[in-house]
């Protein structure tokens, strides 16, 4: 027969498929000299080129061309002299080829463009590969069908071997392209590698190289990502398809990722069994051996086909996870997060509106009767938390999936093949085994259905647990300040709690899938086998036995990973659904042409403006009227003047701005407001003083500072280039001088997380600086003269609001302070209750005669009215400011004569700044012995873990029995029909298999019936089931033990941690510990760690019965355990690092996005937006290249190790051949089975471990954070008695603080005392110690010096818990959690409705009864907390700044405590409120001791005493009206310089002689 075609076809059908594509791509030829403007570049130093190469293809091709020419002549000699022995037609057609791609080289070697050339060379080694494979099959026809004699022949097959393998090795390793480059950053080498490197990954190997070298892996090691897989790229992909929906969108973006991976998998599923016939024909060449085969050369030939359809496999394989994985994993998720930070940036804030209370969706989260009220009101738009989520969980979801949903496509395809299969095996028998798959479909359809809910509701439990863990580290001063840390801690536990219910549920249907995983291709195999032999009365053959288990096994993932998909389909679709309704969210209104051209007029038009609502939420009647809606507004802000707003507290004043800003909603008429253009504009280069200034610029200074976490400076910047002289001068103007000196580090000190280490004051006069700074020609104010004190306010109002850079600038202020800036202003709006009370130029008000009527109104104080008259006068103005000049340490530093240089703000020394915020912490090498000891011991002790490896041991020792017995079976079944057929050899290895196995295992070797035999093997089978699923149990109850303790360890570790962790700790950091890591430690650790046992246990045993049937395995097991160890070694260590890197990377992530949701309003107004957007992608771009490396590496490994398990399964099989007068077909059977799978195994026993490092990576972070220092004890015995403190009496004693031991003092030795029930007024500029004193006093800092003692007793000797329990103090920045109000002001359900009302009242955020019936609007004002179970957004977001400092005011009055301490706790009201306040803590408070930290002189006049400090020493102590008459005190100075020096004096004498009256009392 004449067998030539076979290798003629092959390259003929490559050469007409080629030239159809090649036509196909001629006609779109534009696409290929196109070049994608990527910001890519070669090394301009190295010249690239491929000539050499193009040259040696052309010469090849040539010489092909012409050696097929000539034999097809020599054949048609041949021919005509009847001595033929090939046709002349097949060495035509294979000239015709060659010559085919010998014009290909040609225009290889002058091609229009790279891209061309590329292309060109794809087809060319596409052929070359062909013609590779179809040489080899010429080779072996030419030298068996001639003779020695035929020389021509046999040297021209034997030269076209060589050639094409010649060509073939040219093509393949020839490059893209030359190295890129992007920003000095090499680009990773898929962009430009050759087919060889693209194939095997080697591009990647540098990098295991790197990593096996250095001990641990930096960002800077790692290549640039390729163009296409870079943020930037994805982002502006992915915009082109908004407004379809979400997976719409995703598949628009990444069709082309999606259709190759159709494309692989169709191929693969083809593939996957090619091995297996190989391996069919394999056993039965060694049954029929050698009565009816008697040459080996058929089993050489069936080992090849194995070697090469195993290798063509792996390729296809690693193609398609490639592809799969770090392509359209990394290109999806990246996409998804760049569009949620996008959306967050233009999503309209529904924080200020009111709460849904009727998610149903919870319904079954939230039946659990421990979870309280406050717990349960979540609302439909989006958290933080929930938010966080969606990045740290959602995406992640959606885009693994993106690498599983092939399945899908795969499964059917490989199903059909292999059914194919089986029915030429087992013939009908195979599908009566394969029906019974349709008993499983119920239970796995139920198990689906309960897991997908289960998988939601565990999703939900984990929102709710992340959002109130946020909001608690949010505001943890305020639990700390409170002793709330055990209380709260058991509020987490219970969502805790809730969430791992879920999570025990979510176990328990895994297992159900495990089982059905192990079991279904069992059944199907025992009623096949039953059937095939006890039925239809076959013999089960030896090759039919185990190529039917490796079909079976091979199905078993293609019925099993239906189930698997449509599991993990449902979570991406809970996740895409959450992911898309976030998307899906109300968004601001984007800025007309209108907006954009609008400069100069700022106004409100018959306008009614109210807090954003959700456009999906049913407002009722009653909510409606109960909601805060301002009508009626008309009026024009004047362009280039001050403008101020005024009201009291609640009035509407911010959301008047937040109007212009366009961050409300608008009911009716127009609202005029410049709008800020884009960065493009702002940041534009040749900036100058001249042009520094845009017409249209915008600047927003929040009332609730909003601050980066990074250094002053570049606050201040806020991204401007840094010019020195305005920069100086800005600093000067907001008071910022003396702060900046007292800072180590100058302008470059860090301010940590939310300006953690700033006063309030400092924070506000940095955001200040910040709009000043800008470029911005309209500066809107929100009450900034708020966090300082009076001097300060001064300072700011002449020399920065009226200063020299503000000039020509709108101003728009909200204030309390009308008499400071009211001479300054040209328009003034003073609101109330929603209302627009008075509106009007300053100069017509007040010759109208209400602008006094407008003060008595904002100031409620007639007093008041009197000071402001008297100050109207620009000389009387200029005369209180000129106190400022004073030398006096009271004065306000900022107003010091004289220029500053340049050094006086940065006066960091050569070293450079100190770091507070350090680069988050990354171990490296191998994870520590003692974190997996840890996790060991949390889990279980020795009792447990003997059981669990007791059923590992269990689970493998019957899967071997299973194959063994099954050889048994196959093996007596035949020896009774050909044991007479035998050799000598094999009927010595049967007696002696009888003899010695028989006798050693005691089995008793006889011919037993069917029955016997399909019994035994079905008990096996069922015992390896119930084993297999037994060890799965044990882990999973283990690691819900570990994930509860491991969880309330860390949490009472953080909660317990003193406040400057949290200052040099972003919240993101630590929230990281409790999503991400958390998610890892619940769902991953015990995956991995049970594969990896299961895959390393599988390794040895399998390489142990390989030897025990050929001891040459040995050999070949060394030298190959020696290529795995170098492999295996280079990936780890690789892998490791990239996972600590993808972990550490991510943290930036998540604070960036957390960072920019908190100032998304003043990053909208200054028009950063783009400038925020372009940083989240290059922070995504740091996460993504790691996550995508890790993926990489992956691939790398399984090619290699892939490959070399065909050639393991190869050699086995030669071994086999070499000893096959001793080895049966059925140790031939069993021998070859384990070692097919014998790389497999190794190979995910060594990617298990990497993943169980990986995953233990997040137990090394939980762990850092275990050991994180504490705070002093909470408990000290003897505890101070139940009634501690008596008298609340204070005595302070040289005492002297630290920050850190080794810093400077910051309170230096300063002594006092405070008799009991004494009030105390804490005064002194910003920065002079008042809050460190307050920290002392808690002992959130203790003292490095001295002592402080309250009734006696040390507070140092005292718990924690006692000591601030006791106490009670109110902080400056106010914190509310998400709620109620009751939630807020009675947590933990201590106090009855009627105190809390109580406490309302006394804060003037409920009417008494004479003032409802006074004041009707004053009902009006209060209606939203008429009821206490009003909703609370999430910081309070839905009350002002005032109000929700009235909240915490009113909460703090509810504790009664004996010692009260106040910082700055009505610097947000108004005056009036602000006397109300004080007048009920004198009233209800006469017998506590309270000290105030005051800015507002007036809050403590009438006090009995006052504490002047500064610099953190104490300048004077005694009562307000000794220091307001003694002209020589710092305080009568700074009583001066507050414009208010008579009213002050008024309250002072009334104070000072109700204290003698009091004294004269006592005495």
């Amino acid at each position: 027969m004449d067998m030539s075609w076979i290798y003629v076809l092959p390259p003929a059908l490559t050469a007409c498929i080629s030239s159809l594509i090649l036509t196909i791509q001629l006609r779109k030829q534009h696409t290929f000299d196109s070049i994608l403007l990527s910001g890519d570049s070669p090394d301009a130093g190295v010249r690239f080129s491929t000539v050499k190469r193009d040259a040696i293809v052309v010469a090849v091709t040539t010489l092909q061309s012409a050696s097929f020419a000539f034999l097809v002549g020599f054949r048609l000699g041949a021919t005509l002299e009847s001595e033929v022995r090939f046709n002349p037609t097949y060495a035509a057609v294979f000239a015709v080829c060659w010559f085919y791609t010998l014009v290909l080289a040609l225009l290889a070697l002058r091609p229009k463009g790279r891209k061309w050339a590329w292309t060109l060379n794809g087809h060319l080694t596409a052929f070359f590969a062909v013609a590779c494979l179809s040489s080899l099959w010429q080779l072996r026809v030419t030298y068996k069908e001639t003779s020695d004699t035929d020389s021509l022949e046999r040297l021209f097959a034997t030269l076209n071997v060589i050639l094409s393998f010649t060509s073939l090795s040219v093509t393949i390793t020839t490059p893209k392209g030359p190295p890129l480059y992007c920003d000095g950053r090499p680009v990773t080498g898929s962009s430009y590698c050759s087919l060889w490197d693209f194939i095997t990954f080697s591009y990647v190997s540098s990098l295991l190289k790197t990593a096996y070298l250095q001990d641990t892996l930096d960002e800077s090691d790692l290549y640039q990502l390729p163009y296409s897989y870079r943020a930037f790229t994805l982002y502006h992909n992915f915009k082109k398809w908004r407004g379809s929906r979400l997976f719409v969108r995703l598949w628009h973006a990444n069709r082309k990722l999606i259709l190759l991976q159709l494309l692989f998998t169709a191929t693969g599923a083809m593939l996957y069994y090619m091995p297996i016939f190989f391996f069919l024909r394999f056993l039965q060449f060694f049954e029929k051996y050698p009565t009816y085969e008697n040459s080996l050369e058929k089993g050489y030939l069936y080992a090849i086909g194995m070697l090469m359809t195993n290798i063509l496999l792996q390729v296809n394989v690693a193609q398609l996870w490639y592809w799969s994985s770090s392509a359209l994993q990394v290109s999806v998720k990246s996409m998804l997060n760049a569009e949620i930070y996008s959306k967050s940036l233009k999503r309209r804030n529904v924080s200020g509106a009111t709460l849904e209370t009727d998610d149903d969706d919870d319904t079954e989260i939230t039946e659990d009767a421990d979870v309280d009220n406050s717990t349960k009101i979540i609302d439909k738009e989006a958290t933080l938390g929930k938010i966080t989520n969606l990045m740290a969980v959602d995406t992640n979801r959606v885009s693994e999936f993106c690498t599983w949903w092939i399945s899908v496509v795969d499964s059917p395809i490989e199903i059909i093949v292999g059914t194919y299969f089986l029915y030429q095996l087992l013939g009908s028998a195979c599908l009566f085994g394969l029906l019974v798959m349709i008993f499983t479909l119920p239970v796995n359809h139920y198990t689906a259905k309960h897991y997908a809910k289960t998988q939601d509701r565990l999703m939900k439990a984990r929102d709710r647990r992340i959002n109130l863990m946020n909001e608690v580290l949010q505001a943890i001063r305020i639990i700390k300040i409170f002793a709330w840390e055990t209380s709260w801690e058991n509020k987490i536990l219970v969502l805790r709690d809730i969430e791992l219910k879920e999570l025990r549920n979510n176990f328990i249907y895994l297992t159900m899938f495990d089982l059905l995983w192990m079991a279904s291709p069992i059944l199907v195999a025992v009623v096949s086998f039953f059937w095939y032999t006890k039925i239809q009365a076959h013999v089960l053959t030896t090759s039919v036995a185990f190529a039917s288990i490796a079909v079976f096994n091979e199905l078993r993932f293609a019925l099993n990973i239906l189930p698997e998909a449509v599991m993990e389909a449902l979570q991406a679709y809970v996740s895409l659904n959450r992911i898309e309704k976030f998307l899906n969210e109300d968004e601001l209104k984007p800025p007309t042409a209108e907006d954009l051209e609008n400069f100069n007029r700022i106004a409100f038009v018959d306008a009614a403006v109210k807090w954003n609502q959700s456009e999906n939420k049913a407002i009722s009647h009653d909510d409606l009227r109960k909601e805060f809606i301002m009508t009626e507004l008309n009026f024009e802000f004047p362009v280039r003047e001050l403008s101020i707003i005024c009201g009291p507290t609640g009035s509407g004043k911010t959301l008047l701005l937040m109007s212009l800003l366009g961050e409300t909603e608008r009911l009716a008429g127009n609202i005029y407001c410049p709008r800020s253009p884009s960065d493009n504009t702002i940041l534009s280069d040749n900036i100058t003083p001249e042009n520094w200034i845009i017409e249209n610029g915008v600047a927003f200074v929040a009332q609730q500072s909003w601050l980066q976490n990074a250094s002053i400076r570049d606050n201040i910047l806020f991204g401007l280039p840094y010019h020195e002289v305005r920069y100086v001068q800005v600093v000067k103007m907001c008071a910022l001088e003396k702060d900046l000196d007292m800072f180590e580090d100058g302008d470059l000190t860090e301010i940590g997380e939310k300006g953690l280490t700033l006063s309030g004051g400092q924070k506000q006069r940095v955001a200040l600086a910040r709009a000043v700074y800008s470029r911005a020609r309209h500066i809107l104010l929100d009450d900034v003269l708020s966090a300082v004190d009076a001097h300060t306010a001064m300072h700011l109002m002449s020399e920065c609001i009226m200063g020299s850079l503000m000039t020509d600038r709108t101003r728009i202020l909200v204030t309390h302070h009308v008499n400071l800036c009211l001479p300054s202003a040209s328009y003034l709006v003073a609101v109330r209750d929603g209302k627009v009370s008075h509106v009007g130029d300053v100069d017509k008000l007040r010759e109208l005669g209400k602008l006094a009527e407008i003060i008595e109104e904002v100031e409620e104080n007639a007093e008041i009215k009197a000071t402001t008259i008297e100050l109207e006068s620009s000389d009387d103005i200029d005369k209180a400011l000129s106190h400022e000049q004073d030398e006096s340490v009271a004065s306000s530093g900022a107003a010091v004569n004289g220029d500053i240089s340049s050094s006086q703000t940065n006066k960091k020394k050569s070293t450079g700044p100190k770091i507070l915020v350090e680069k988050e912490a990354r171990a490296t090498g191998a994870v520590r012995f003692k974190i997996y000891k840890t996790y060991i011991i949390t889990t279980g002790h020795i009792f447990f873990w003997s059981i669990v490896v007791l059923l590992f041991l269990a689970t493998r020792s019957s899967q071997i029995l299973e194959s063994w017995w099954l050889k048994v079976w196959t093996g007596d079944t035949e020896q009774a029909e050909s044991f007479g057929s035998l050799s000598m050899r094999q009927v010595d290895w049967a007696l002696f298999e009888q003899m010695y196995i028989s006798s050693e295992f005691n089995i008793e070797r006889t011919n037993h019936d069917l029955t016997y035999y399909l019994t035994i093997y079905t008990l096996i089978t069922l015992a390896s089931v119930v084993f297999g699923i037994a060890r799965f149990a044990v882990l999973y109850y283990g690691s819900l033990k570990t994930s509860r303790l491991l969880y309330k360890k860390l949490l009472k570790r953080i909660m317990r941690a003193p406040l400057r962790f949290f200052d040099t700790t972003p919240v993101g950091r630590i929230l990281n510990r409790f999503s991400k890591d958390f998610e890892t430690i619940d769902g991953n650790i015990i995956g991995d760690l049970a594969w990896f046992m299961n895959n390393t246990l599988m390794m040895v045993t399998t390489a142990m019965v390989i030897t025990a049937i050929t001891k040459e395995f040995v050999i070949a097991a060394v030298i190959f355990g020696i290529i795995y160890l170098v492999v295996g070694a280079l990936f780890t260590r690789a892998s490791r690092e990239l996972k600590r890197m993808d972990s550490v990377s991510r943290s930036p992530l998540y604070t960036h996005f957390t960072e920019t949701l908190a100032g998304v309003t003043t990053i909208r107004a200054f028009g950063a937006t783009k400038r925020f957007m372009e940083e989240m992608l290059t922070r995504i771009d740091n996460n993504a290249r790691p996550f995508f490396f890790v993926w990489l590496i992956n691939r790398w490994l399984s090619m290699r190790f892939n490959v070399t398990g065909a050639f393991v399964s190869f050699i086995a099989a030669i071994f086999l051949l070499w000893n096959i007068d001793t080895v049966d077909a059925g140790l031939a059977g069993l021998s070859l089975s384990f070692a097919m799978n014998f790389t497999e195994q190794l190979m995910w026993a060594v990617r298990r471990y990497t993943s169980l490092e990986m995953s233990m990576n997040a137990m090394e972070r939980v762990d850092e954070f275990s050991e994180i220092a504490q705070e002093p004890p909470e408990i000290v015995h003897p505890r101070p008695s139940a009634g501690w403190p008596y008298d609340g009496a204070i005595t302070v004693e040289n005492l002297e603080v630290k920050y850190a031991p080794d810093l400077e003092p910051v309170l230096h030795g300063i002594s006092f005392e405070v008799g009991g029930g004494e009030k105390v007024g804490i005064v002194g500029r910003t920065g002079s110690g008042k809050s460190t004193f307050a920290l002392a006093f808690f002992r959130f800092v203790d003292a490095s010096a001295g002592r402080i003692t309250i009734d006696g007793i040390d507070i140092a000797s005292i718990g924690v818990h006692d000591l601030r329990s006791r106490m009670t103090i109110i902080p400056q920045d106010p914190t509310l959690f998400t709620g109620t109000i009751r939630s807020n002001l009675d947590p933990f359900d201590e106090h009855s409705e009627h105190a809390i009302r109580e406490a309302l009242e006394r804060v003037q955020l409920l009417p008494s009864a004479g003032e409802i019936a006074e004041d009707s609007a004053t009902l009006a004002s209060a209606s939203v907390f008429q009821s206490l179970e009003t909703p609370v957004s999430e910081g309070g977001k839905n009350f002002s700044q005032g109000q929700r400092q009235l909240l915490c005011l009113a909460r703090a009055l509810l504790r009664r405590s004996k010692i009260i301490l106040m910082d700055e706790a009505t610097a947000s009201v108004d005056f009036g409120t602000d006397e109300k306040i004080q007048e009920a803590i004198r009233s209800e408070f006469v017998d506590s001791t309270i000290l105030c930290i005051a800015h507002r002189l007036r809050t403590v006049i009438d006090y009995d005493k006052i504490l002047v400090l500064d610099q953190g020493k104490i300048l004077e102590y005694d009562s307000p009206y000794n220091l307001i008459t003694n002209s020589q005190s710092a305080f009568y100075k700074m009583c001066k310089n507050s414009g208010e020096y008579e009213l002050l004096l008024s309250n002072a004498k009334g104070g000072g002689q109700l204290s003698e009256a009091e004294e004269n009392t006592n005495s």
